[in-house]
């Protein structure tokens, strides 16, 4: 697996701990992923004033949050001006009744991954499309670690336009080096931190072979991405924008992938 140093594709905030730049990925020969296009997060409820400037620098447009109703409705939304920035609540997990219904538990996350896929593609879809948009660029997703539903449509999105699996699974993985200050923050969390001893080690987890057990799903089960996104409904013509949108031809100097100043 490829060893992703996360700086500087990490942008350090004070109220998120996983909001990173998903630009600079190679993406065929002669190819790779633009910078200040799309960032993956965990939640953006708590930013402070200054991480809310950090963001307006980088010029986001959208964000596109995969919480539920309920975590919305509880922890609040990224409060960034509504008249610059449009805001899309898509969650990739069903409700019943203000709780999150439906989805497998136990040990194998993977699994959980891949019923996302099948229980409610038309959110990842639509988070697909706004993402292939170039009016709504540069955006951002996040759930509330950005491990799960934010690392689905990471590697959903880095697939379609070309991005090596072994890369895909090392940019999920990167999320590791994060997860200490996540998983403090939901200790201390009213709802979050008294279930925390309830559920599956595995919930906490970040392993690169979720990652990759997952993806071997999406070939067993639909012929890998394209395949996926034909049976759901995303248009050709959403995956060619994605990648005009998101892919540049990589600089043949030798150079490491540089970063546009902002």
């Amino acid at each position: 697996m490829p060893d992703l140093a996360p700086d500087p594709r990490l942008i350090e905030l004070e109220g998120a701990f996983n909001f990173r730049d998903l630009g600079g990925y190679p993406a065929g020969p002669g190819r790779r992923t633009r910078w200040r296009r799309l960032f993956r997060s965990d939640t953006l409820s708590e930013l402070t004033p200054g991480d809310l400037a950090t963001l307006e620098a980088l010029g986001v447009a959208t964000v596109i949050d995969l919480r539920t109703s309920a975590e919305v409705d509880r922890d609040g939304r990224v409060d960034l001006d509504p008249r610059r920035v449009h805001y899309a609540h898509l969650s990739v997990l069903r409700e019943e009744a203000g709780e999150s219904a439906g989805a497998p538990g136990g040990d194998q996350p993977a699994e959980r991954y891949l019923w996302y896929l099948s229980h409610n593609s038309p959110t990842l879809v639509r988070a697909i499309e706004l993402i292939g948009d170039p009016t709504r660029a540069p955006l951002v997703f996040h759930c509330a670690a950005g491990k799960d539903r934010t690392g689905v449509l990471a590697a959903l999105v880095l697939s379609l336009v070309g991005v090596d699996r072994e890369v895909v699974v090392a940019d999920y993985a990167l999320t590791a080096e994060r997860m200490p200050l996540i998983v403090e923050r939901l200790r201390r969390h009213p709802v979050y931190g008294p279930r925390m001893a309830e559920v599956p080690s595995a919930t906490f987890g970040v392993r690169a072979d979720t990652m990759a057990r997952f993806l071997e799903g999406l070939d067993e089960r639909y012929g890998g991405p394209f395949g996926w996104a034909a049976e759901a409904g995303v248009d050709p013509s959403v995956v060619a924008a994605l990648d005009e949108l998101l892919v540049e031809e990589a600089p043949d100097d030798g150079a490491g992938p540089a970063i546009p100043i902002t």
